[in-house]
């Protein structure tokens, strides 16, 4: 049985288990109580794990068998030298957000202002009087790719993808983008390889030919270490799969780390079909953070994510935002899965609200995470003061494999400056522990319920995060926050 396969029967037990809190409370209906909370839901919409993963089989089959032979060479080559990959890979494990990756420029870049024979990349025409249109990227250094669309102006009939010829393919990129823009970032592929490839039906006249115009001058590359090494290509059923080297857990986490696969806590199950690790990119670097899924009772708005602020807070940046989703380890302790399969993948959001005091951002996602999924309740209930009160988590540390965590409220524990109790939550570390990457990461109570999000960690010694004894676990409340986004959770 294949990793997703697992994760589906996993998604299904779920929902038989959250069918108890398919009802709403109000705060209203309790007599003496002065809080709000909300149930989890199961998301019906969108694609399973598995049809979204053949999905892009067929996609990435289709496109490479109509790809111009004359695409491949020559390829853009962007290589990582030592000296960037060193910088990214040596920054401090506990940096909040966590470095993955960075910016590069092209070169040459890839210039389209109407096609040709003289454009950049490949063209060929196809048996309907359509044509196609390729340009090869070659890796060297890096171990996924994602590239920036810029003046993207594309007639009615044509469509841009990016994909790889190992089972991975995004798009279509359409018109000027999703927010008629013209500026985008792509979807990320994994491997040494990503073609960029548009596709127009026919009949094509002169004129659509003309209409074509985009350019991309730069691209942002995740090191081997966070994404795997892609080592070659081998049929593989449907399409031609990567072989990665896939490492054992601990995946780069430090050994206290727990594989959430390896744990069956029945407040936290529901968080890992909840929680997604995200990818952005701001400025010259590539970032990753956890957030998860909140459930709602909005009419006009739903698929609400929760995050740190600290780790983004815009809705220019949260637009460029990919999540992973059941991003998780096969079988206990086993190997990360970087290339083995490749994970369920949605790209863009608007930040709904979000404020450094509490340390929270709540978006609203672009595109339904996979059906199946888990909207998790929540609880304004303060517990920030509750000594001992036991809280749960699913987090992607190290742009890795879900891991689990339980803190228990310590109100002794010392405060940071900035960081006053009440505001957030402070705890120590009961079994496992977060890492860089884990920031955003919802907290939840013994009901499975939402209490705020990660911040990070305060102490004498927060560069080992297996430091229980020196170190708490800080979360922003959700209590503290919560009149500010009542109004798109349960208006």
């Amino acid at each position: 049985m294949t990793a997703f396969s697992k994760r589906i029967l996993t998604s299904v037990l779920v929902v038989v288990l959250a069918v108890v809190f398919l009802a709403w409370t109000s705060p209203a209906s309790a007599a003496g109580r002065s809080y709000d909370e909300a149930p989890m839901r199961i998301v019906t919409e969108g694609l399973t794990a598995k049809q979204h993963l053949e999905r892009q089989a067929l996609l990435s089959l289709r496109l490479s068998r109509e790809m111009p032979e004359a695409a491949m060479e020559p390829a853009v080559r962007i290589s990582l030298s030592k000296e960037e990959i060193s910088g990214i890979e040596k920054s401090s494990r506990s940096a909040t957000p966590l470095k993955i990756g960075v910016v590069k420029a092209m070169t040459p870049s890839i210039v389209v202002a109407g096609l040709d024979n003289e454009s950049a990349g490949s063209l060929a025409k196809r048996a309907d009087g359509g044509i196609v249109w390729a340009a090869t990227i070659r890796l060297e250094g890096a171990g996924a790719i994602r590239l920036h669309l810029q003046e993207m102006s594309l007639p009615g009939n044509a469509e841009l993808y990016l994909y790889n010829r190992a089972g991975q393919a995004f798009g279509p990129y359409t018109g000027a983008g999703p927010d008629f823009s013209g500026d985008l970032w792509t979807a990320t592929v994994f491997g040494a390889e990503a073609i960029l490839q548009l596709r127009m039906a026919g009949p094509v006249n002169e004129a659509d030919l003309a209409a074509v115009s985009f350019r991309v001058e730069e691209a942002g590359l995740i090191t081997e270490n966070f994404a795997g090494r892609f080592t070659g290509i081998e049929p593989s059923g449907l399409f031609e799969k990567a072989a990665g080297t896939d490492a054992p857990f601990p995946c780069g986490n430090a050994s206290c780390v727990v594989d959430a696969t390896c744990t069956n806590v029945a407040a936290a199950n529901p968080a890992k079909l909840a929680t997604a690790k995200m990818e952005w990119i701001s400025g010259a670097f590539i970032y990753t953070c956890t957030g998860g899924l909140l459930s709602d009772t909005n009419p006009t708005q739903g698929n609400f994510f929760l995050t740190a602020n600290h780790c983004l807070s815009s809705s220019k940046t949260a637009k460029n935002v990919n999540f992973y989703w059941r991003y998780a380890t096969s079988s206990c302790n086993g190997t990360c899965p970087v290339n083995g399969g490749w994970p369920y993948i949605t790209t863009g959001a608007s930040v709904a609200a979000s404020n450094r005091k509490g340390d929270f951002t709540l978006m609203q996602l672009t595109t339904n995470p996979p059906a199946g999924s888990v909207q998790l309740g929540w609880n304004s209930a303060p517990v920030a003061n509750t000594n001992g009160a036991q809280l749960y988590r699913i987090s992607n540390p190290q742009f890795g494999p879900q891991v689990y965590s339980q803190h228990n409220v310590n109100t002794s524990a010392g405060t940071c400056t900035g960081w006053p109790r009440g505001e957030r939550i402070y705890s120590r570390d009961i079994t496992g522990a977060t890492d860089g990457g884990s920031s955003g990461s919802p907290v939840l109570n013994a009901s499975s319920q939402v209490v705020g999000q990660l911040s990070g960690a305060c102490g004498f010694n927060v560069n080992d995060v297996c430091d229980s004894a020196s170190n708490s676990t800080v979360d922003g409340a959700f209590a503290f926050y919560f009149n500010t986004v009542k109004p798109f959770l349960n208006p």
